[in-house]
């Protein structure tokens, strides 16, 4: 079961350096579930005391975090699942002006954290409607330096000129990060990249910033421009294998359920097979009320997640283990599925300490 004190260590974990979430599922379908928590760079399980059970999970450590989850049958009929978690994704917008206002919009609404840096009062009280988590208005620089450290990091570069772009360039390169991107010409670009040189940075760290930013997709308008530099960063993203926390906001919502007194049901894709829309360790949340957050790819898979969640909110389960078939004929006729079979499990959410 999903109770208060789960659900903020799973918060917690997101805030912090990360971990795995180790779930162990037995005959009975009951349920185990254990912490392995990262903090500068050591490792701490908390539980099982089983010596050999212990070195079963660092054996499949390495799958789940090569793969972001890992899944194993034991010889007793148990299944032992284990999801990777990480830090939520960041993205820092040197400057709020159309472009830059555009682009914080636009990874809010993909569930990104976004910090928009902005040195002029009036703007940065503008860009308040972009629903940026964070604004700060303060010299770039400054601002800059004072932000924590941290690899899961985006940082787009577009002040209102070329002087403030090198200022902020010169303390993202004392940074950590998985991009780094500026808004300019062709022309612009490569005499930023010799300034930067000349200031001493890396010709390693030079080469890795985008600059032209954003994919060449013809975009012309802010708002086509913001989209060309998102795609972008979600490209940069896949490829160095940093995904997409959203577990993060899936685990705030259920605590906000049992903050304001409503039962849900938490999901989670445990395996698939074939063309499933959404991996392993999605996340997914059914209320009593019937309203849902997160998906877990749409269609007939999620019509039969919210049924059951219904079933076990009706008749008091704690846990289930509900398998959904997405080739049948009369989900087919309905044009709701793209082949493959899932097994979710899910949990329901119990509001204690």
């Amino acid at each position: 079961m999903t109770d208060r004190a789960f659900l903020c260590r799973m918060k917690a974990l997101y805030e912090k350096e990360g971990g795995l979430i180790v779930r162990l599922l037995d005959r009975k379908q009951q349920i185990r579930t254990w912490i392995w928590e990262q903090e500068e760079g050591k490792d701490s399980i908390v539980g099982p005391d089983d010596q050999r059970m212990k070195e079963e999970i660092c054996d499949l450590a390495k799958e789940a975090w090569a793969r972001g989850t890992a899944l194993r049958r034991r010889v007793s009929g148990e299944m032992l699942f284990l999801e990777t978690v990480g830090k939520e994704d960041r993205m820092v917008i040197c400057g709020a002006g159309y472009v830059g206002s555009a682009l914080a919009k636009l990874s809010v609404f993909a569930g990104i954290h976004t910090i928009l840096l902005e040195d002029r009062k009036d703007f940065a009280d503008r860009a308040k409607e972009t629903g940026a988590q964070e604004i700060i208005c303060r010299p770039f620089d400054k601002a800059i330096r004072d932000l924590t450290e941290e690899a899961n990091t985006a940082y787009v570069v577009m002040t209102r000129g070329h002087a403030y772009d090198e200022k902020c360039l010169l303390e993202i390169a004392k940074k950590e990060s998985y991009y780094v991107g500026m808004m300019g010409s062709k022309t612009r670009s490569a005499m930023m990249r010799e300034e930067l040189r000349l200031a001493g940075v890396s010709a390693e760290w030079i080469n890795r910033l985008h600059a032209p930013i954003g994919l060449s997709i013809g975009a012309q308008t802010p708002e086509e421009i913001a989209v060309a530099v998102l795609a972008q960063i979600l490209s940069e993203r896949s490829r160095v294998g940093n995904p997409l926390r959203a577990g993060y906001e899936v685990f705030r919502q259920a605590l906000t359920c049992l903050k304001e007194g409503e039962r849900f049901v938490l999901a989670t894709i445990l395996e698939r097979q074939g063309s499933a829309p959404r991996k392993e360790g999605t996340h997914f949340i059914v209320g009593e009320s019937g309203q849902c957050f997160g998906t877990i790819g749409g269609g007939k898979l999620e019509a039969d997640i919210v049924q059951a969640a219904m079933e076990m909110m009706t008749h008091g389960e704690r846990i289930r283990i509900e398998s959904s078939d997405l080739n049948n004929r009369d989900a087919a006729e309905e044009g709701l599925v793209c082949g493959g079979q899932v097994r979710v499990l899910m949990e329901a959410g119990v509001n204690r300490q």
